[in-house]
């Protein structure tokens, strides 16, 4: 299975998203916005980690979490700390 492949199988599942100082939200991610350079080829763990790290996704947020009046955000995977 390619990266990107990979990265669209997020799609659905839910997560923790951290923000400082209040914490973690639980999201549900919505859609993938890998970057411009995402390597195809590699699928090992380490590189799908960095694939995330580097992406961007759009989430909804659980629970009628709003933020900046939202409950939908465009997040870098950067601040993702946990996905079930």
């Amino acid at each position: 299975m390619d990266m990107l492949s990979r990265l669209n199988g997020l799609i659905g599942k839910d997560g923790l998203l951290k923000t400082t100082p209040a914490g973690e939200f639980r999201f549900t991610f919505r859609a993938v916005h890998p970057p411009a350079n995402l390597p195809s080829s590699e699928t090992d763990e380490n590189a799908f980690q960095l694939a995330i790290t580097r992406s961007e996704f759009t989430v909804q947020f659980a629970d009628g979490t709003l933020i900046d009046g939202s409950n939908t955000k465009r997040v870098s995977g950067f601040y993702i700390s946990k996905i079930y």
